[in-house]
């Protein structure tokens, strides 16, 4: 059976990633994909090529390929690491998803699907053939809720009981690692994130704020298809600029330290990482596909 790691960019998964490399070396068949959704922080693009760099992966970097007729089904792009933060587009793969569907929201999380599921799916179909993969997701032992049996579907837990604290004690020991606090992983303004953590990250990058609020408030944006307007895509029906404006007079440091005592960084608080299948969506697939 053909082993494919969906590489998120986070620590969980790298450490993932790391294990099945011993793997690989030892004669498994294993091959590495990062997903991009055109939307991490720079500094997770810069660990996704530390990764490539120190450890010599073969990682193959996929974005969609947006169709934009309704109706019809995307596609995807193949890229090599080297293209990161060089020949990749940023933020092409999001914005061709909100002109076509429109901005993801609580409650309405597509933006997975959209992004990384389908063009993942379709990818491994034509490369290793239906049913003859099994997909390996960086969810820990102490993300129980996060375990859920599926066809086809394997976990790091399976091969270690590393739980949070365990891989970050891992990563000290090597010569690289992730340089960003938790709460800009992932999407920097993932709507999965709690508003505080993005209260946060709209403190620690102003401009990256300001730059993705016009990609998700701007006329390219598709609107009037659903109940609330398209700017609003957070808890507690917030926009982007609204949670900026909410936390704008916040201490920084006071805002950091009542989260910690609230244990807002603990396990399980919010998603820590955005995996493929991780047990945010429930959606028809052949519908959603298009």
């Amino acid at each position: 059976m053909i082993n494919v790691v969906s590489f998120s960019g986070g620590r969980t998964s790298a450490y993932l990633l790391w294990l099945m490399e011993q793997k690989r070396r030892a004669g498994k068949d294993v091959h590495y994909v990062f997903m991009d959704t055109g939307c991490e922080h720079p500094m997770t693009y810069r660990f996704v090529r530390e990764v490539v760099k120190f450890w010599d992966i073969p990682l193959t970097v996929l974005q969609v390929d947006i169709n934009p007729e309704l109706g019809q089904p995307n596609g995807y792009t193949v890229w090599e690491p080297k293209d990161i933060q060089t020949r990749m587009p940023v933020l092409k793969p999001f914005i061709d998803m909100v002109k076509k569907y429109g901005t993801p929201y609580v409650g309405g999380a597509f933006c997975t699907d959209r992004l990384k599921l389908v063009p993942f799916t379709k990818y491994c179909d034509d490369h290793f053939g239906r049913g003859n993969y099994t997909t390996w997701i960086g969810i820990r032992a102490d993300e129980p809720k996060r375990l859920k049996p599926k066809s086809g579907i394997r976990y790091l837990a399976e091969l270690s009981d590393f739980e949070k604290e365990d891989i970050l004690a891992w990563w000290k020991q090597q010569p690289f690692d992730l340089q960003i606090p938790e709460h800009l992983g992932n999407c920097i303004f993932c709507i999965k994130k709690s508003t505080q953590k993005i209260g946060l990250a709209c403190k620690d990058e102003e401009g990256l704020q300001r730059v993705f609020n016009e990609v998700i408030t701007g006329s390219h944006v598709r609107d009037g298809h659903r109940e609330t307007p398209k700017e609003i895509m957070y808890r507690g029906r917030m926009s982007l600029d609204g949670i900026a404006k909410m936390y704008s007079e916040n201490d920084y440091q006071a805002l950091y330290q009542d989260m910690v005592r609230a244990k807002r960084f603990d396990t399980g608080s919010c998603s820590e990482s955005c995996e493929i299948f991780g047990g945010q969506l429930d959606f028809d697939f052949g519908r959603e596909a298009a």
